[in-house]
């Protein structure tokens, strides 16, 4: 085989790639010149005398020598001109830029509103390289940041400060976490491509371990970020405000009141706290910041907003050679903050030697009986701050998950006068037909966290810590003044109410026979006592009081009644037919109620002093009864005669109830009460 034989082979293949493109319908000089060029060179290699006797016969001529001298310069300037651009275009495609530049596509012939196959090839190349390269321009991701962030919830696992309690698993975990941002006018903002402006992860975006939790990725936001709000399963109200959050939004606007509707339509009370306590878990924000760099400690407080400053956590992408590497710095710079619930906690404990008044003269020895029953809670507030301003209390606090105790101020927090602390206050109200409570009762807890519950924090000014407007406990129980074997627990019992001067019966029959003697006097016309008048009125203003749930055997005056009467009209929760001024005290089975307005700071023991009274938000108290000095109330306490005014100063009358509190993240506090 002759050499030249040996081009036929590359001639044909190049050849092929000129040509092939005409079946695709691409036709253009380049292809055509290609195909002309590929002919020549297999015309000189199959036909090799035929073309040197052609360029002798050229040759020959001098037009034909100028011809041919003038296409070989041409063909070698050309050649030059091809291996300079071949080396620069391999250089171009080897460097890689210090940063993605602008994409530019060259424009190709388009076929009505079809791109060409070679357009299309280089749209296609340019939208990968974007998809690699967002921070382009003309890219998806153009001008974009990242923040990363670390979150501490109040869980405080391993080793607690005092004062400080280990949070339930249910309590700490985060369902749905909302991340709003902010600029430096605190008016909210979000990356160009977001269409809302709170980020929302669900659980599994993120990850907790050892109660800090970290979203997977990097969060996208607005490169103008400055501050970070963090809020955690909120209820349903927080929620739809944060899901609406529209342009110009400031912090204002997410932190405005909050307001729990009442609805008497509802079964109980459980439904005060779903905006706080809910079935996607504890509602939780940022904490706040107690700044205490001065070296003072008169002058530590805590700042009045909670918003975390990000500022130098924000990543550009543009700073980077990739998205993914601005990710990665993100993460490896977040941002730390800690959050805590909106709820209060509170749980009842018995203590282990309880004390039962009266108590005996000179020994002091027990003389009542009482068998705790039930708690729940009353005078909810249904108003609150998604952040609620904090206050340094008396109580001093050890170092843990927060630097200093602190009170909270929420929105019917009064300073200005009037009866504002009222506002906002739901009370408990009865079934109309039983006279039945419509709450939900709490067993009494046997160890630290069996029954539990909860509810929106309640804070007031320190001249406004009043009977109406403090959360309050209330428990109902089994009590009478007198002994085992004496008196049967659980039997009816009456009482004559007259300050000091109270007489307790035993039983109706005791109440009767003290009743006939004092009416005969005033038939008689013989004097009687005061004591006797206060009786006999009594007495009658009680059947005047039951006469209409007497619906059998109805003797028709105090005189002919008896127990047997009253048990066989099964009338329920006849104590509170009884809340009236002057009438007989009834307590049926043994019933007693009893409130208990819950203390906040132990430490606070000066007459109304601030932070005294109240429930604050992420606080755990405990309180555990020590001591029942004496009877309740037969009726649910609320409107009876021997209830307080709501506008009295709780200091001006001493509560049933002596508690041990302690405070808890949880702050954790015990109180001992007596009631």
């Amino acid at each position: 085989m002759k050499l030249r034989y040996l081009f036929l082979l590359p001639e044909l293949v190049l050849l092929f790639f000129f040509v092939f493109p005409i079946f695709k319908r691409i036709c253009n000089p380049g292809n055509l010149a290609g195909i002309l060029v590929c002919l020549f060179l297999l015309f000189v290699t199959l036909f090799p005398q035929v073309f040197a006797q052609w360029i002798r016969h050229l040759w020959g001529h001098l037009g034909g020598k100028i011809g041919l001298s003038a296409v070989c310069v041409l063909m070698a300037a050309g050649l030059v001109v091809s291996a300079v651009m071949s080396v620069q275009m391999t250089r171009a495609v080897l460097r890689h830029p210090a940063q993605p530049e602008t994409v530019v596509v060259l424009g190709c012939k388009v076929r009505g509103t079809r791109p060409s196959r070679m357009l299309l090839r280089r749209l296609e190349a340019a939208q990968k390289y974007l998809e690699e390269n967002p921070e382009v321009e003309g890219g998806a991701g153009y001008d974009v940041a990242y923040v990363s962030i670390s979150l501490t919830n109040p869980k405080v696992p391993g080793s607690r400060a005092s004062g400080e309690q280990t949070a339930l698993e249910e309590e700490s975990a985060i369902n749905e976490l909302y991340l709003i941002t902010f600029n430096a006018s605190k008016v909210v903002t979000k990356d160009e491509k977001a269409t809302k402006y709170a980020t929302v992860l669900g659980s599994s975006s993120f990850g907790t371990n050892n109660g800090v939790t970290t979203p997977n990725t990097p969060v996208k936001v607005d490169p103008n970020t400055k501050y970070l709000l963090v809020i955690a399963n909120p209820g349903y109200q927080l929620k739809d405000r944060l899901d609406n959050l529209s342009a110009g939004a400031t912090y204002a606007t997410i932190n405005g009141m909050i307001t729990v509707p009442e609805n008497n339509t509802k079964p109980n009370n459980a439904y005060l706290v779903e905006e706080v306590v809910h079935s996607n878990g504890c509602a939780m924000i940022n904490v706040g910041f107690y700044d205490d760099s001065d070296s003072d400690p008169s002058n530590h407080a805590w700042e009045d907003e909670c918003l975390l400053d990000v500022s130098d956590k924000i990543v550009l992408v543009s700073d980077y050679k990739s998205e993914a590497q601005a990710q990665n710095a993100a993460k490896s710079n977040p941002a730390t903050l800690e959050i805590e619930r909106l709820a209060a906690k509170l749980e009842v404990m018995i203590g282990g030697s309880l004390e039962v008044g009266p108590f005996e003269d000179g020994t002091n020895a027990s003389l009542g009986q009482f068998d705790f029953g039930n708690w729940t809670i009353d005078y909810y507030n249904s108003l609150f701050y998604p952040f609620a301003k904090k206050t340094t209390t008396a109580s001093s606090h050890t170092t843990g998950f927060y630097k200093s105790n602190f009170y909270t101020v929420d929105p019917n927090f009064t300073t200005a006068g009037g009866t504002e602390y009222l506002t906002g206050i739901i009370k408990n109200t009865l079934d109309a037909a039983t006279r039945e409570p419509k709450v939900e009762w709490v067993a009494e807890s046997a160890t630290a966290g069996d029954n539990y519950k909860y509810c929106i924090e309640n804070t007031m000014a320190a001249g406004y810590q009043k009977f109406g407007a403090a959360t309050r406990l209330v428990l109902k129980g089994q009590y009478a003044p007198w002994k085992s074997g004496e008196f049967t627990l659980g039997n009816d019992w009456y009482r004559l109410p007259n300050g000091t001067n109270s007489v307790n019966f035993k039983s109706f029959a005791d109440l009767l026979a003290a009743y006939t003697p004092a009416k005969a006097k005033e038939t008689a016309s013989d004097p009687m006592t005061a004591q006797e008048k206060l009786l006999v009125s009594a007495c009658e203003l009680f059947y005047t009081q039951i006469k209409s749930e007497l619906t059998a055997n109805d003797p028709g005056d105090f005189a002919s009644l008896t127990q047997a009467i009253l048990d066989d009209n099964n009338i329920q929760n006849g104590g509170e037919l009884c809340k009236k001024e002057g009438c007989i005290y009834w307590y049926p089975k043994s019933l007693n109620y009893y409130y208990y307005e819950i203390r906040h700071d132990n430490a606070a023991n000066s007459y109304m002093e601030y932070g005294k009274y109240g429930v604050v938000r992420n606080n755990y108290y405990t309180l555990t009864l020590t001591k029942v000095n004496g009877n309740g109330t037969p009726w649910y306490p609320g409107g009876g005669p021997e209830d307080p005014d709501e506008e009295e100063d709780i200091d001006k009358k001493g509560a049933y109830l002596h508690f041990e509190i302690k405070v808890a993240p949880w702050i954790y506090w015990t109180t001992n009460f007596e009631i």
